[in-house]
């Protein structure tokens, strides 16, 4: 297993960070204006050296920005126009050796009822409550039903998953989040496991994968989430892993510090190794710890070494 780190927009002194504290491999992404609609070769092959000579890899880049593709996720008349931006991503990314792409198909974003809860040592976590949503006013630009959402999810991954596998990129797909639904008027489709297997079947290529969020299964699914690791790993289609833990099962939960949650992450950490995932795994989602920065280096340090200790504990770290 990969010892992975989320950062976006890298930093010469956070990429010095990252190494200090074992960091292996980054999930990143670079700047970028709304207009331009997708990455160019140039500012992911910079990313890419910039990264590389620190002493770290490009795991992945971490999704695209939501405006270049909220016409793909809504069913907009732009979205066929978006759809040839997102292949010019895809195409570049192969060309500049950035091997993944996590993504998500929100209809309209990650949602949250509270940045506040406290957990141990009044570290603050975020949460969601479904009940506070049930009064919610419409979100999306209008109603979206889940088999809309799957039309709009089949159109477009039909039309990019090609271009993926030309171009030797995998693309991984993470869980709605929360993955309860719908939400102020809209979809969730990506809120169970049957979900994702279903994708797989929609374009059968050695591209198409997924982002296990640890903490998103956790959320449907409780102590569930091992099943799934073992169903869904099992798969060889886990491209990386977000070691997440959470309190709580929806219709509501909090997030947590790793090792503070409903799930004992050693045998998490041990089924991963049964299943045979050799792929980048980061902790995510970190709370605000006392003293902290704004980039969170004291979450992030004791997430990733409570990491790597699990995976030298099971034998899953590679040197």
């Amino acid at each position: 297993m990969q010892v992975a780190m989320g950062m976006l927009q890298p930093s010469e002194e956070n990429l010095q960070f990252a190494r200090q504290i074992g960091v292996t491999h980054l999930v990143t992404r670079p700047a970028y204006r709304v207009e331009d609609g997708h990455y160019g070769y140039e500012e992911l092959i910079q990313l890419r050296t910039q990264v590389e000579a620190a002493g770290v890899q490009v795991a992945a880049l971490h999704d695209l920005p939501g405006e270049w593709n909220v016409a793909i996720r809504q069913g907009l008349a732009e979205r066929d126009a978006q759809i040839d931006q997102y292949c010019r991503t895809l195409e570049n990314m192969g060309r500049a050796g950035i091997p993944i792409l996590g993504y998500s198909f929100h209809a309209v974003k990650v949602w949250r009822t509270t940045r506040d809860a406290r957990g141990r040592g009044d570290t603050l976590y975020t949460g969601y409550d479904h009940a506070l949503m049930a009064n919610a006013p419409l979100l999306a630009p209008r109603p979206i039903s889940a088999e809309e959402q799957w039309e709009h999810y089949t159109y477009f991954i039909q039309r990019v998953m090609p271009v993926a596998e030309s171009a030797g990129v995998k693309m991984a797909l993470h869980p709605d989040d929360p993955p309860i639904s719908p939400i102020g008027g809209a979809a969730c489709i990506f809120d169970r496991v049957e979900a994702f297997e279903r994708t797989l079947d929609l374009a059968p290529s050695p591209s198409n994968g997924l982002l296990f969020c640890q903490g998103c299964f956790t959320e449907m699914l409780g102590q569930g989430v091992l099943g799934a690791i073992r169903r869904l790993g099992g798969t060889g289609k886990v491209f990386y892993v977000h070691f997440r833990n959470v309190v709580g099962q929806l219709p509501a939960f909090r997030e947590a510090a790793i090792d503070g949650g409903d799930i004992n992450m050693i045998d998490a950490m041990r089924t991963w190794q049964e299943v045979g995932f050799d792929g980048p795994m980061m902790p995510d989602h970190y709370g605000r710890f006392v003293g902290d920065t704004p980039y969170g280096h004291r979450a992030r340090a004791h997430g990733i070494g409570y990491m790597k200790a699990l995976m030298q504990a099971v034998g899953g770290l590679g040197w």
